[in-house]
């Protein structure tokens, strides 16, 4: 599973989502990623899945950041 969320990531998606509302792959990849992050934070991540995961798809253990993405700033022409 770990190989299909690098594709994913890889088209340019952000990290999947796994609320009942979104379906398909970023559900399946979603629920997943989510399971993957409860197991490491009660301790129950196999330290080899954890190094593999951390070095196929760096920033997994955040995913998305919470709230509104920051706006880009227009930088004054010089």
């Amino acid at each position: 599973m770990s190989l299909a969320l690098v594709a994913y990531r890889d088209a340019g998606n952000d990290w999947p989502r796994h609320k009942a509302v979104i379906t398909g792959d970023e559900h399946d990849l979603g629920i997943w990623l989510h399971l993957q992050r409860s197991k490491l934070r009660r301790g129950e991540l196999d330290e080899a899945k954890t190094q593999t995961l951390d070095e196929a798809v760096p920033g997994w253990r955040n995913g998305r950041q919470r709230g509104w993405r920051p706006k880009r700033i227009a930088l004054p022409a010089s």
